[in-house]
């Protein structure tokens, strides 16, 4: 006796399957370029925020020392091929100051990012913020029904105090993964965005501010 229901429903199934991967098929890389837009999450409380006692700090450009700097990372799909992440708004040494200001800002500092020389829209800073981007990448790579994302970032932060010329040096460092089912490029995005968050969380928790001049803790 023919199951005539089974048949169609196994049918249904090797259907359903044949055109997941024929849609996973599809997906292979042809070298093209996604921008990712970095930015700190912001606190979920204004409680949250850091109170500086007014002092004013300034961000300056960074120097580009990542192991790659052609790219920001990259997604290495299932069925061959690749896509290339890169960021949004110019290089990570240029997009970083930005990003660090305005995460102080979002914290109660009184930051922005420097001009050059190292001034500040209001003069000279109390304290001026160089450093050096040693890594921030993301990656992803394809498998079977799942995506494995991977961020890094590394930051060698150093903060001069107008005062007294003193300097107080600190590594930064951040990385994380996650997997998805269906990958998106605002996952890799988030992701990032997330570890340089918990990186930078680590500039307040570790530093405090007395008389205008940035002291470790």
């Amino acid at each position: 006796m023919v199951n005539e229901e089974g048949d169609v429903r196994t049918r249904t199934v090797l259907f359903a399957l044949g055109a997941g991967l024929i849609a996973l098929a599809g997906c292979a890389g042809k070298g093209e370029v996604v921008t990712l837009d970095i930015r700190t999450t912001p606190p979920a409380t204004e409680a949250m925020a850091k109170t500086s006692d007014g002092v004013r700090v300034a961000v300056a450009a960074f120097d580009d020392a990542r192991p790659e700097t052609k790219r920001l990372g990259t997604r290495t799909h299932l069925w061959g091929g690749e896509t290339y992440f890169d960021l949004t708004g110019g290089k990570p040494a240029d997009v970083v100051p930005l990003v660090i200001a305005e995460y102080l800002k979002q914290k109660g500092w009184r930051a922005e990012v420097a001009k050059a020389g190292g001034a500040s829209g209001a003069g000279s800073p109390d304290v001026l913020f160089t450093g050096k981007l040693l890594d921030m990448s993301v990656n992803a790579k394809s498998r079977v029904f799942s995506t494995k994302i991977t961020a890094t970032t590394k930051m060698a932060i150093q903060a001069k105090n107008t005062a007294d010329d003193s300097v107080v040096r600190m590594t930064l460092n951040g990385e994380g993964s996650q997997s998805v089912f269906w990958f998106e490029p605002e996952d890799a995005q988030s992701l990032l965005n997330v570890i340089l968050t918990d990186s930078l969380e680590k500039l307040l928790t570790t530093t405090k501010v007395e008389n205008n001049v940035l002291r470790l803790k």
